[in-house]
């Protein structure tokens, strides 16, 4: 089971903009959530007794005390100074742990090593550069794979795909439309799919039968864009092959 605040970031985007600001009024006040009862709690938050089971449900818990059971176990993030940035990448890799700590990688691990053929799609320029190492590491411990570069070569490739593969693919949005035609085909054919995608549920993800995750904080810049850190995509891929390497030595 993940952490509470794992748990609102993955199912955020599900979320109605009441059930949203509920879920901020318990993380801002958890202390006094965790020692309330539900009655209390619907009262507090200006709803009612449904609508805080409702909430619990839509975050991935059994109730509302398995809620307030995880609230009470889940690690308290520090508030951020606007401009932490050094704070922020802190917070976001202690989160990554945290949840790769929290997650079953068994399944996927396990297709990982039986698929006929692994292929590996990236959508931008630095999920591609972190896609390569990725390969790279998977070719070192006997993992053969395939490197898919563009998106008429993802088209072409699935013609040749089958059940026995396993396509991983990494995205931060996880919203390309240019790949939703090729996704909505590997379901189709029920060709497995692996996603790596920033928190959130998304195209990607719904679609994936191995949906993963990583951390993208927002960066300022000079010229006023904001960049997203794509350090938490290095950082799950490396957990993934380290994990992997765990699995064939050791857990065999």
């Amino acid at each position: 089971m993940h952490d509470f605040e794992t748990s609102v970031k993955l199912h955020y985007d599900e979320l109605t903009e009441a059930e949203q600001e509920m879920t901020r009024y318990i993380l801002n006040n958890r202390e006094l959530v965790s020692q309330i009862g539900i009655v209390k709690l619907g009262t507090l938050l200006l709803s009612s007794k449904s609508s805080v089971l409702r909430l619990a449900k839509k975050l991935g818990f059994n109730g509302f005390s398995d809620m307030k059971h995880t609230l009470q176990h889940s690690p308290i993030t520090p508030m951020l100074e606007p401009m932490d940035l050094m704070g922020d990448l802190k917070q976001g890799l202690s989160h990554m742990l945290n949840y790769s700590e929290q997650t079953n990688f068994q399944p996927f691990l396990s297709k990982l090593k039986n698929a006929r053929m692994v292929y590996l799609f990236a959508t931008g320029f630095s999920q591609n550069n972190y896609t390569k190492e990725f390969s790279k590491d998977l070719m070192i411990n006997g993992r053969s794979n395939m490197l898919i570069s563009g998106e008429t070569n993802l088209a072409l490739s699935i013609k040749s795909m089958s059940p026995d593969d396993l396509i991983v693919f990494t995205s931060l949005s996880g919203e390309t439309p240019i790949i939703k035609d090729s996704v909505r085909n590997l379901s189709f054919k029920e060709i497995p799919i692996a996603s790596f995608t920033r928190f959130g549920k998304n195209f990607l993800s719904n679609h994936a039968t191995f949906p993963m995750f990583f951390e993208a904080n927002d960066i300022p810049s000079p010229n006023d864009e904001v960049q997203s850190s794509m350090v938490g995509l290095a950082l799950i891929l490396d957990i993934v092959t380290r994990k992997y390497r765990e699995f064939i030595l050791y857990d065999e």
